[in-house]
This record gives structure tokens, C-alpha cells and sequence, in this order.
């Protein structure tokens, strides 16, 4: 990057030659034989000439030599380079320039000399000092030049740049400004201490704890017994086959009484049973003289059918039990790790929730940990206001949550991963993803295809262009043609495995013949434990299934690309430091459990990027925005004046 203080050169041309009214390609054949090239990229800031290129320019220009003069001396062209990294380190404008020329060539001489004269780690420690006063600075104690710097750091300007790169790795993951981290670690008693919260996490605290046994598994055809959505639906459903029971055996005694009483029934009377009998699938007829015929034996013996189970309500007092007693066992527990935030309103909810808690939980990456975990599928309590209370307390406890991204997401969910995020808690954003390995159908690598792979696979699956299609489109068109591809057997496997994530049986709705036999087929598959023993779709099933499957997992990558960049909850203020804290997005249980591993254990590995708006301390792992300071500087001025009162300044 070309130094500031060059960039006024190439301003200073700019301005010369268009006040001389001469073109770029005019100037450069007046200096250097015609190629306008050099004078464009001094102009625009990109690059210096060499030394005999920009004094020709400057010359022609009848520049005053004390602009450009110096730019021809390494020295000060080492000191500029070097100034804008101390400045990135200061976390403030630094420029040689203010000074008066005596002081500047003093400046430089002493700029140069750590670069090019062997040192001591004190000696370069003191003499970086020194270098320090010229931009009216503070010195910086010994401990902060050699955990930042020290002689190494001024081998090359490489290694300088480097060192000031990881130095800023370090102060956007802790403080959130450049200028307030090293305020604060240049003059602390012990910078190790201060940055202790950065220390690896010596894995034997966990493994040392007795296994987590306490909660008690609830089967998996049982875990909606603990949705309020769920248990209501139930009751409600209770409620009304004994409506209806009541009602067939009251019409079965007065036609016993009068064989002609049904025909005499009122309208709403008739609709209110009709819609019933639908409800349950009877194969009765409630209309005209057909009901009229309708024996009392027959309607008592479909009320003894439509009589509500009994064994249904008994069966969730007794799970419900076992979540209150799970419940017990999470707030006695001395650790709590991990909380799990999701939403859980159908029985698809509670699988997939299930389903990916046991299978991050029991990865050989943190099974050894004897993690705590809060599963909000094995825990119950009948009060609203209780259940807030209990995931509060779950969500404060936990060292970082887990959430589970669906196709809709809810209030409170939200609100938990924004809670996390102002606690400074990491929160690690799991979206799931339709993936076959053995077949290679992964919808998270097509939506990174660039457009030649894109193309590749269109031409391999010998899909036609469109015109007009744009990516996604394509992406889809893919998709789709890659699970038509794809034997019974297979796709009965494939929709095993992302039935709950994908929530498909919501997605099969209406009365379409082929629709209803997916239900049909689906339920089939859905209340089996293996594909294997359920006969794979037939080629209209499996194209219905197959659609909805496409449709979801577009959902996903979006919300997957919408979480990684533009989520309103991908960066939230940390309440008691002013830091951004960002979002993990991860999109399998596996790549889940290798984070979270490595987030409890302090041992993620990150990167930082830089463009023209931000400093982003990007996590390697999974690509996300662990950190963020702005570049905006009246935003960042304003922002760290004002966030915090006079009692706690910054």
C-alpha cells in the first residue's frame, strides 16, 4: 500500500498537471517515453515511481522540491511505511510530516537505525521509545515490546507489519478499539495477566467431572409430549372424541326409541357431527335418508371406535413427570456449559432438536468432556412464566449457546442469542443443510459454486439453459435433478435423515393426489427407525418430496449466507465492554462439536481481514465475524466517548 505521505505527492501532481492543462498520456511522453501508466497509479494513490521516474515528473510539474525531495531518500520512504503500521499499532493518524525539518531527518535517521542496526531486546525497547516521542507518545513498558514486538519485529518492514497485524488480532478480540487497547497494554503492570481470558483452557476441567447421567432420556415418540403446542392439540383432540362419542351414543338411544328421530335433527346439530366424523376418518354418512338408515348398533359401536384414549393423557402426565425431574437434575447442577436455544411447537421440532443434541453431545471431539448441556427437549415445567425463568437462568449459566436455526424462528429465540451476545458469551448459529456424501448432493458447497462449476454440473446433469435463470434458480434446477437421480432406496435414506430438520410433513399441504400419497408415504417413513425397512417412493412421490426438499434447502443457505453478513443478531454490542461480539455458523452437527470444542478449550484460530469499511477478526473454522472495529472514524470517536458514562470511561 502506497504511504500516506506519498499520496499527497500524487495529489500534488494531479493538481499541477491539470493546472498546466496537460493529459496523463502528455505527461508521461514529456518524462519517460509515453507510458501514461506510472503517472496514473501516483495519481490515484496506488503506486510510487521509481526515484528517476517521479523527480522527472516533479520537475516538469515545477513541483517545490521540499514536497517530493524526500520521497527519493529510502530512508524516509522506510520511515513513512513504517509510520503507518505505528500508527495502526497507536490506534491513531500518525505523521512525520508535523514536524519541523530538523526533526523530521531525526526522525528518520532513528527509524531507520531499528530496522538496520542489531539490538538487544532492551536496547531495541528503549530506542522504539525514543521513535515513540517524535509522534507524542507515551513509551511502552518492556512486558507490552516483547509480547508485541521485540527485535524480531524489525527485521524487515514485513515482519513489522506482521507483528502489528497479530498485535491488532489480539486488541479487536479484547477492547474494540485499536487506540483503548493499547492505552491500556502499553502501561498495565502485566500484560499477561491482562489478556489471561485469552489463555488455552486446559481440557482436564472437564474430563475430570463425574459423566453427566442425571437426566433421564425421554423417547424420542414421546418427546412432544413436552410442547404446550402439542400436549394442547392432544387434549383438544381428547375433549372433542368425547364430544362426539357422547353425541353417536345419545342419536343411537333415541333411534332406538324412534326410528325416525335423526331425520329431525337441526342443521348445526347435523354440521357439528359431520365435521367431527371427518376429523376422525369415519366412514359414516350424516345426511339425508342414507343417515336415516343408520343403525343404533352401528353409531355405538363407532363411538366405542371415536373414544378418547385414555392411555394417551396417562402416557403424557407420566413424560411430563420425567421432564419436571430432568428439570430437577439441570438447576442442581454445580456446570452448566452449553445452552441450547431453539423453537419447538410440532413433533418434527422436537426430533431434529433431539436428534442434533445427541449427535453433537456424543462426538468423539467433546464427548470426553463430560459437558453439561441444558436440552430443552428432556426438560419440562406446566408455568409460562417458570419456563422464562429457567432458560434465563440456563442462558446466564452457560459459557456459550448453541442455536438452532430454523425455517422459522421465533421472538424468543432471537432474544436469547442477543442476550448471549451482550453477555460476551460466543454463540455458535447451527444451519442445517440437505447433504448425501455418497451420492455428492451438499447444497452448502453448490451455493459457493462460482459460475464455471455451475456450469460444469449443468452440462454433466445435461440440464438445458435458461434464459433469464439466475443462480439461485440454477443452484435449484440442480438440486432437483441430482435427488431425481437418485434410487428408491436412497431417497428413502436421504429423507430418514431431513425429514425433522427440513420439517417436511408442513411442507406436504393440499389435497392433490400425489401430495397426499407423500403424506402418506412420509408418515410411513417418519414412524420407522430404519429406512431400510420402509420400500423406497415411487417416481411421483419422490419428485413431490423432492421438490419440497429443494425448496427448504434454499431457505437454509440463505439463512446461512443472511446469518455469516447482514443478520441484525450477527453483531451485538458486549453491555459491559463496548466490543462487537459476532456469530459462528456452522452447518452440520460435526463442524457444531469441533467449534464448540474449541471455543470452551480458548484454542480458535483466527484471521483478520481488512477492507475499507472494518477490521473483521474472522474465525477460520467456520468463516464467521468473531470481532469487528470500525473504520468510520467519527462513528468510532463518538461511539467510544459517549457508550460510557464518567464512572466508567474508556
Amino acid at each position: 500500500m502506497i504511504p500516506e505521505a506519498a499520496k499527497r505527492i500524487g495529489l500534488a501532481v494531479a493538481s499541477a498537471r491539470e493546472g498546466r492543462k496537460l493529459t496523463q498520456d502528455q505527461l508521461a511522453e514529456r518524462v519517460h517515453g509515453g507510458n501514461r501508466t506510472a503517472v496514473a497509479h501516483l495519481e490515484q494513490g496506488i503506486k510510487l515511481p521509481n526515484a528517476e521516474i517521479l523527480e522527472g515528473i516533479c520537475v516538469e510539474l515545477n513541483l517545490p522540491r521540499p514536497i517530493w525531495e524526500a520521497a527519493l531518500d529510502p530512508d524516509y520512504l522506510l520511515a513513512i511505511e513504517f509510520q503507518d503500521g505505528l500508527g495502526e499499532l497507536l490506534g491513531k493518524p500518525v505523521a512525520i510530516d508535523l514536524l519541523d525539518p530538523a526533526s523530521q531527518k531525526l526522525a528518520v535517521s532513528h527509524i531507520a537505525q531499528l530496522f538496520r542496526v542489531g539490538m538487544s531486546v532492551e536496547q531495541s525497547h528503549n530506542h522504539f521509545n525514543s521513535v515513540l516521542t517524535f509522534y507524542g507518545e507515551k513509551p511502552a513498558s518492556v512486558q507490552f515490546f516483547e509480547r508485541f514486538l521485540g527485535p524480531a519485529a524489525f527485521v524487515s518492514l514485513d515482519a513489522f507489519k506482521k507483528s502489528i497485524q497479530e498485535y491488532q488480532k489480539t486488541a479487536v478480540r479484547l477492547f474494540g478499539s485499536f487506540r483503548y487497547a493499547f492505552k491500556t497494554l502499553r502501561a498495565c503492570p502485566n500484560v499477561d495477566e491482562e489478556l489471561a481470558t485469552l489463555r488455552p483452557i486446559d481440557a482436564g476441567q472437564f474430563t475430570k467431572r463425574r459423566p453427566f447421567k442425571s437426566v433421564q432420556p425421554i423417547p424420542v415418540e414421546h418427546l412432544d409430549d413436552l410442547g404446550y403446542i402439542a400436549v394442547q392439540r392432544v387434549r383438544l383432540e381428547s375433549r372433542e372424541r368425547h364430544e362426539l362419542k357422547t353425541k353417536l351414543e345419545a342419536l343411537a338411544a333415541e333411534l332406538r326409541k324412534d326410528p325416525q328421530a335423526l331425520s329431525r335433527m337441526g342443521p348445526k346439530k347435523v354440521g357439528r357431527v359431520q365435521t367431527l366424523l371427518r376429523k376422525f376418518d369415519s366412514s359414516l354418512e350424516v345426511a339425508g335418508t342414507l343417515f336415516s338408515t343408520i343403525s343404533p348398533d352401528i353409531l355405538e359401536a363407532e363411538a366405542i371406535r371415536i373414544a378418547p384414549q385414555d392411555a394417551d393423557l396417562a402416557r403424557i402426565e407420566e413424560t411430563q413427570e420425567k421432564g419436571l425431574s430432568n428439570l430437577a437434575a439441570y438447576l442442581s447442577e454445580p456446570h452448566m456449559d452449553v445452552y441450547v436455544a431453539t423453537s419447538m411447537r410440532e413433533r418434527a421440532d422436537f426430533v431434529s432438536v433431539n436428534a442434533f443434541v445427541q449427535t453433537v453431545f456424543s462426538h468423539p471431539e467433546i464427548a470426553h468432556l463430560n459437558l453439561r448441556y441444558f436440552n430443552p427437549t428432556q426438560s419440562w415445567i406446566s408455568d409460562r412464566v417458570a419456563k422464562g425463568l429457567v432458560e434465563a437462568l440456563m442462558l446466564r449459566r452457560a459459557e456459550l449457546t448453541v442455536y438452532m436455526a430454523q425455517k422459522g424462528d421465533t421472538f424468543g429465540k432471537d432474544s436469547e442469542a442477543s442476550v448471549a451476545l451482550g453477555q460476551g458469551k460466543p454463540v455458535v448459529v447451527y444451519v442445517p443443510k440437505l447433504v448425501d456424501p455418497i451420492h455428492g448432493i451438499d447444497s452448502e458447497r453448490l451455493w459457493a459454486a462460482d459460475d464455471a462449476e455451475l456450469g460444469r454440473l449443468r452440462d454433466l446433469l445435461k440440464l438445458e439453459d435458461e434464459e433469464g435463470a439466475d443462480r439461485q434458480a440454477d443452484i435449484s434446477r440442480i438440486l432437483q435433478r441430482q435427488l431425481d437421480n437418485l434410487d428408491g432406496a436412497a431417497c428413502a435414506q436421504l429423507y430418514h435423515r431431513h425429514w425433522s430438520d427440513f420439517d417436511l410433513p408442513s411442507e406436504l399441504t393440499g389435497q392433490d393426489e400425489d401430495v397426499v400419497a407423500s403424506r402418506k408415504y412420509l408418515a410411513q417413513l417418519t414412524s420407522a427407525s430404519d429406512a431400510m425397512s420402509v420400500q423406497g417412493p415411487d417416481a411421483k412421490v419422490a419428485r413431490v418430496i423432492n421438490q419440497r426438499l429443494v425448496k427448504v434447502a434454499v431457505v437454509f443457505e440463505k439463512r446461512a449466507t443472511t446469518f455469516r453478513e447482514i443478520h441484525p443478531l450477527a453483531l451485538q454490542v458486549i453491555i459491559s465492554t463496548g466490543v462487537l461480539n459476532g456469530i459462528l455458523v456452522v452447518r452440520s452437527p460435526e463442524g457444531c462439536a469441533k467449534i464448540m470444542h474449541r471455543l470452551l478449550t480458548n484454542t480458535i484460530e483466527t484471521d483478520l481481514l481488512v477492507d475499507d469499511n472494518n477490521y473483521k477478526l474472522v474465525e477460520r473454522q467456520t468463516g464467521s465475524t468473531l470481532r469487528v472495529i470500525s473504520k468510520h472514524r467519527l462513528l468510532t470517536n463518538a461511539f467510544w466517548t459517549q457508550y460510557f458514562d464518567d464512572h466508567n470511561t474508556r
